[in-house]
């Protein structure tokens, strides 16, 4: 295994640019969305910046010398920082960052920092960081993006230390005008908080603009909850009896079902697996194990009749995994396919926080979040929430409502409930048995 070192500018940038060195080892990781094993070099920022008239691309260095000897040099220590970490362990992307920094950077991590260039920070410190959840590490992504976008229009890189309440308000009213929406204003607005906030903390900078402290409560965009359609017993059936004419689409009917019947979050659905059995008082029923991806929470689900009947006509396999963007335009073939095209007018807060009415076709509204709701819509009414919150890996029980439940005393009672999730899934189970026995005009299938 050899390392190779190869040195080019980032794209995107005006001005001075940032060299990055694309460092490549033949580290391949396992890509879950693909199911492929995919090539992973490291993209270190050097520290060294050029303008493109001072770049020679033939020889991928920069015409001036001193930054061309910085660059041989790093080359070299990053060289002999591999060959030596080779020798004694398993080297990975990050494993070698953390060296390159320690050895090669240390020196300017201890020197006293008063700017940091904002996407600088999220490309090189924050997206770098072991641990990061794919979507969080997608919101700084994107927020990267916007910035990079927002410079551009500014003819100049943005930096901590020259950010104001009017730059921000520039920043902000980009996404506006990218975005209608309220929640993703408040998502862009929510990230970069977090990132001053960093920034502000590793440096221990005190001129580093703070939206909570130095904005009024006007220009703080807030979550809203908004209008969301879900899919009724009926129209799940119609989904079941739908007979995919390729393997794609079976296994996105397949997918469907498993986000229906379980309540999972789409980045949980590659999870359900019925390896286990629950048997006791001549109740059975088989069942997944799993920690949640976005909350680390540990849930066991019961797998009900109808999803267990499509994993048995898929010859006991259960759905492999796509992209939620592939599956989203899959899943809106299916529901139109199933004739779920009524016309529905939903409500939703627009980019300066007023409501506004669209109308749609209900297709067009669903998407891989809507296994969730109709599962959790669908039983609210029969099962207790303490039972129900459990199954889905609701952080609360009250989360499961629309209400807020912040600093609810109502929310403290539900921290005494100790009953085992095994145990809060044949309950589950029981519960859901005598509702579909007792209410069938509310079930027009079996449930368990």
């Amino acid at each position: 295994m050899k390392l190779k070192i190869n040195f080019i500018l980032k794209t995107g940038i005006e001005g001075e640019i940032p060299v990055l060195a694309i460092m490549n080892f033949g580290y391949k990781e396992f890509d879950i969305t693909k199911q492929i094993y995919v090539y992973k070099p490291l993209r270190y920022y050097t520290g060294v910046k050029v303008s493109k008239t001072n770049w020679d691309s033939l020889n991928k260095l920069p015409t001036d010398k001193t930054n061309r000897a910085i660059l041989i040099q790093l080359e070299k220590q990053a060289t002999d920082i591999f060959n030596y970490l080779s020798a004694h362990e398993t080297v990975t992307p990050n494993r070698l960052k953390q060296e390159l920094d320690s050895k090669i950077k240390g020196k300017q991590e201890r020197a006293v920092i008063s700017r940091v260039r904002i996407v600088d920070f999220i490309l090189n410190d924050i997206l770098n960081e072991q641990g990061i959840k794919p979507k969080t590490k997608e919101s700084y992504k994107t927020l990267s993006n916007r910035i990079i976008d927002f410079e551009k229009k500014l003819g100049r890189p943005l930096f901590s230390h020259e950010l104001t309440e009017e730059l921000y308000n520039g920043f902000m009213e980009t996404i506006r005008e990218r975005s209608n929406r309220i929640n993703t204003v408040w998502s862009i607005y929510k990230t970069l908080k977090s990132v001053l906030n960093r920034i502000a903390r590793k440096y221990k900078l005190n001129n580093v603009f703070n939206p909570t402290k130095e904005l009024s409560s006007k220009d703080k965009p807030r979550s809203v909850t908004e209008d969301k359609i879900y899919l009724r017993f009926d129209q799940i059936q119609a989904i079941m009896n739908y007979e995919a004419p390729n393997e794609e689409l079976a296994n996105a009917k397949l997918i469907l079902l498993t986000l229906l019947f379980t309540g999972c979050r789409y980045s949980d659905v590659h999870k359900i697996k019925p390896e286990h059995t629950y048997t006791k008082n001549e109740l059975s029923f088989k069942y997944a194990r799993y920690f949640s991806t976005k909350t680390d929470t540990e849930v066991v689900v019961p797998i009900l009749k109808p999803l267990q009947d499509a994993i048995d006509a898929n010859g006991g396999k259960v759905a492999y995994p796509i992209t939620s963007q592939r599956f989203n335009g899959l899943v809106k073939t299916i529901a139109t396919v199933c004739e779920l095209n009524d016309e529905i007018t939903l409500s939703f807060t627009n980019a300066h926080g007023k409501k506004e009415l669209v109308t749609n076709r209900f297709h067009d509204f669903v998407t891989s979040h809507i296994g969730r709701r109709s599962f959790v819509s669908n039983l609210i009414s029969y099962i207790p929430i303490t039972v129900l919150s459990k199954i889905t890996g609701h952080a609360t029980a009250l989360s499961l409502t629309d209400s807020d439940s912040k600093g609810s005393e109502n929310s403290e009672i539900f921290k005494y409930n100790k009953i085992s999730l095994v145990d809060n899934a044949a309950r589950f189970v029981k519960m859901l048995r005598l509702q579909v026995m007792d209410n069938p005009e509310d079930f027009p299938f079996d449930l368990v």
